[in-house]
This record gives C-alpha cells, structure tokens and sequence, in this order.
C-alpha cells in the first residue's frame, strides 16, 4: 500500500501540483505527505520539501565535489554502460532498449553513463558519411526523442565526442539534452563523484588509449590518493571491456554500445559491446559489504535495427 502511495505521490509531484491539491489526490494530512516525502528522498529520490511545497530536484545535491544521495537500501542493482554515440549510423539502439527493458525488470536502481552520449562531430571530415545528423540541434533533438525513456535515473558525463560541440558551438549537448529529460541526469564532463549512501563512485571518460586493456585503469587508479579512492571506478573512451579490484576499489572499463565504423576499422581499433550488471550489499550500518558484477555482451546476440 505504502509503495502504491509513494508512486501515485511521485506522479503526482511530476506534474507539478502544489501540496494542497496531492493531499487532496492522496487523502492525506499535510504532515502525513511530508513524511512520505522524507522517506522518498532515503531511497534515492530526487524531491525535498522546500518553502512550503514539494519539488522535484533535478540532480542531486554537491557537497565538497561529490553529488550525494541518500541510500537505506540493503542491495543496490546498477547498470553500467558507456560510448552510446547516439546519432552516429553504427548505434545500436536496439541494444539500449533491450538493456532499459532488462533493466527495469531486473528492478536495477540506476543506470550510470560514463560519456560519449553522442557521437558529436570532429574536424575529420569522413565522420559527415557516418552521421545520421550533422547539426548540433539534430543530434540534441534526435537524442532527446530516440533514447530510452525509463523510470529509472541515468546519470550521466560527457565524453569527448559529447565535447567537440563546445569547440564547435560553445555549447554542452549533454546538458542541453538533460534539460529537456527529466530521467537522464547530467553531472558533469569526464570526470565526477557520485555517492549513494556509503558508497562512492567515479565516473570518468578519459582521452587516449593504452597498451593493454588495463593499461588506462591502472594508470589512473594509481593517480587517486588512498584516501580517495571510490569503491566503484567505471570508466569509458576505449571500447574495450575489463574488470579488476585493486584494494578496495572495483574498476569497471566500460565498453560501448555501437558497432565498428569505417574510420575504426581502418585505423585498426576494436571493440566490446557490452555493459555491466553490478549488485552491491550494505551491511546494517549501511556499509559496503560486498560487489558482484556480471559482463553481458553483444557481438551477435540482438538483430541491428534498421532506420
């Protein structure tokens, strides 16, 4: 019962109705609300009580560099992906609904993005034969109606493609896209803190490649002080998969969601469609306990949708 007040209260402060008309909706006291809506925000929602109404927050809150949301959670489910390059003609967007789909099953409570939303647009003038559209308000517009729509959260930073567009227009596609999504959540570029509960996350996309697949992890992960060190590290940019735990921190090279291109093949590159499934545990002090994570990849498993 509790649950199905909780949802028709969220519905409720999505379409922005004062505190008045949802006590009405709901039939319930003021004070009754208020507390709902407390309860609401130790599981991760995004909505305070503010001036005597209810609002809908659009990111978390930032204290010292780090976007924290409050967990009372004894298990999160997260969905880590990267290098969607949304509007380039090599996306696989049939990947990425089957993922949300899955996701929203598996009851995941937030999907992470570690950049490359889109696939922007270089000085490389082959990239024109590779683009569904060219223009900055095309791929803001065709994103913003083309990625999956879902009740669960993705938080998001912008790669370097999603980055060329301040070179070409002095403006951030990725924020420009959240604006207008209330599900996508954009926290910064390339590099930022996230922190549900007591656990602490890195997202970050990077620039370059390595010699081997761990090359990129381990180089940036022996760069964080011990003491800052998260106890997720996902990272993006070289479309290649692989895991390793190093102390206490489980580094996540998330690869990409988009099939080989031209300019790819000839230079020699690869890569890994796939993503990662990751359950924590808290213990009842609300510490990590444990984090299991499980690969799923894509080389042939779904049909490339045709547009």
């Amino acid at each position: 019962m509790e649950k199905e007040i909780k949802n028709k209260l969220k519905y409720l402060i999505n379409k922005k109705k004062d505190l008045l008309t949802i006590c009405e909706e709901l039939e319930l006291k003021d004070y009754e609300v208020i507390g709902l809506v407390e309860l609401m925000k130790q599981d991760g929602e995004l909505v305070d009580y503010v001036d005597g109404q209810i609002i809908k927050l659009k990111k978390p809150l930032k204290s010292n560099d780090v976007y924290k949301i409050p967990n009372n959670l004894e298990r999160l489910r997260l969905l880590l992906i990267s290098d969607t390059h949304i509007c380039s003609k090599y996306e696989r967007l049939d990947i990425l609904n089957y993922l949300y789909d899955k996701a929203d099953k598996k009851q995941v409570n937030y999907i992470l993005h570690s950049g490359d939303l889109t696939d922007g647009l270089s000085n490389r003038q082959q990239q024109l034969y590779e683009l569904k559209e060219i223009s900055y308000e095309g791929q803001r517009d065709y994103t913003i109606d083309k990625y999956p729509k879902s009740n669960i959260p993705t938080y998001l930073i912008a790669g370097n493609h999603d980055l060329w567009w301040v070179k070409q227009c002095g403006t951030d596609i990725c924020k420009d896209i959240c604006k207008n999504r209330d599900d996508l959540i954009y926290l910064g570029s390339d590099c930022e803190d996230l922190q549900i509960g007591k656990l602490k996350i890195r997202l970050y996309h990077g620039k370059g490649g390595g010699y081997a697949k761990s090359y990129k992890l381990q180089k940036y992960l022996d760069a964080i002080p011990i003491e800052e060190r998260p106890h997720i590290l996902q990272t993006g940019h070289i479309h290649q998969a692989f895991y390793m735990k190093q102390d206490n921190t489980h580094c996540f090279q998330t690869s990409c969601l988009q099939d080989l291109t031209p300019f790819e093949r000839s230079m020699g590159f690869s890569n890994d469609k796939s993503c990662w499934w990751v359950d924590i545990n808290f213990d009842n002090r609300g510490n990590v306990y444990s984090i299991n994570q499980e690969l799923e990849t894509f080389d042939k498993k779904l049909k490339k949708t045709l547009y």
